[in-house]
């Protein structure tokens, strides 16, 4: 084989990188590290692997094929991400539904996807009672779901996805209209949060915590990309200061989600419970909405810098998310810098 088409091969190979063989890859190397954790225990990367694919051949024997889609309506919580590396392994798409829309606009949004298969929590799926749609399987989580798995193969699936497959979609209604929804691939969805991390030096040791939602991009773009690198990813029910600052003292973050709106809660909860931070490489987004007085403070507490943030649903934290605000700087221009 000359050198060109070595190169061509290599392209080819790189280009059908999916985030299902990328965690089946962390699972086969290090099963026992932890992959999933939440307030009633953990995962590790074997475990976490074997419950997918349970859920993959279960999906399977309901008919579920490569670009179907399956919706999925809950709060954070483990079995979500089960849902979406299922989804990736047989190329098929979740549809993360917004549980903090009217019952209209979920309406609109699930028939708008058209789910063969719906997987709801015990909390959100009343809701579905006022919506009208066609999905005749709907499942709930907990003992529903776990009777499911229970029943299913712990076997590979077979490898149905490819890099330029759907793998999710995340709805986004800018300031008109209503949800549109974002069809993210494989590749696109491996870009986003591997640039993330290069940009800032996130490295393997590095947990991300999951508390904002999962049907938005930024919890769903770090969670995979750490369950990619073989990272451990912390999943919370929605922000809670106590229980963020307690993770940040116990364990080592890379990048510490801070929205507009709750940076002085947490930092109210860091000196309420005494907390000293085990480690945070970055923290924050969104700077040009938060206090720049508020943005020294909390950078200064965690020893950290502020990630002067510029994304979107449609390209993840990219185009320009490269730039930090140093720790304890009252930052006076809050222009972006390109990401990788």
């Amino acid at each position: 084989m000359s050198k060109s088409q070595s190169d061509v091969a290599m392209i080819a190979r790189a280009a059908s990188v999916t985030v299902g063989g990328l965690f089946r890859h962390q699972a086969r190397y290090q099963p026992q590290r932890v992959a999933l954790q939440d307030a009633s225990g953990e995962y590790t990367y074997g475990e976490l692997n074997e419950r997918v694919n349970r859920l993959a051949n279960w999906l399977t024997g309901l008919g579920l094929r490569r670009g179907d889609r399956v919706a999925v309506l809950s709060e954070n919580r483990t079995e979500y991400l089960e849902a979406m590396l299922a989804a990736a392994k047989l190329g098929a798409i979740v549809a993360a539904q917004n549980w903090r829309l009217a019952a209209g606009e979920l309406e609109h949004c699930i028939r708008l996807t058209e789910p063969r298969i719906m997987l709801a929590s015990e909390r959100h799926a009343p809701v579905l009672a006022d919506v009208s749609h066609d999905v005749t399987t709907v499942v709930r989580f907990g003992q529903d779901y776990e009777s499911a798995l229970a029943g299913a193969s712990t076997a590979e699936p077979p490898n149905a996805s490819q890099g330029e497959d759907g793998l999710l979609i995340l709805y986004t209604s800018g300031t008109t209209g209503l949800p549109k929804g974002a069809l993210i691939s494989h590749r696109a969805e491996i870009a986003r949060g591997q640039t993330f991390y290069i940009d800032h030096e996130i490295e393997r040791e590095d947990a991300f915590v999951a508390w904002a939602p999962l049907f938005h991009m930024v919890s769903t773009d770090l969670s995979l990309a750490a369950l990619c690198r073989g990272s451990k990813v912390i999943v919370q029910d929605g922000y809670d200061p106590d229980a963020l600052a307690a993770v940040v003292g116990r364990e080592r973050i890379g990048w510490l989600v801070l929205m507009p709106g709750m940076i002085e809660s947490f930092i109210e909860a860091m000196g309420r419970g005494g907390i000293q931070p085990s480690g945070v490489k970055s923290c924050g987004c969104m700077a040009d909405l938060v206090p720049l007085h508020q943005i020294a403070e909390v950078t200064r507490l965690l020893d950290a810098p502020y990630v002067n943030s510029f994304g979107s649903t449609e390209t993840g934290s990219g185009p320009a998310t490269a730039g930090l605000i140093a720790p304890g700087t009252v930052a006076k221009n809050l222009s972006k810098v390109q990401s990788s």
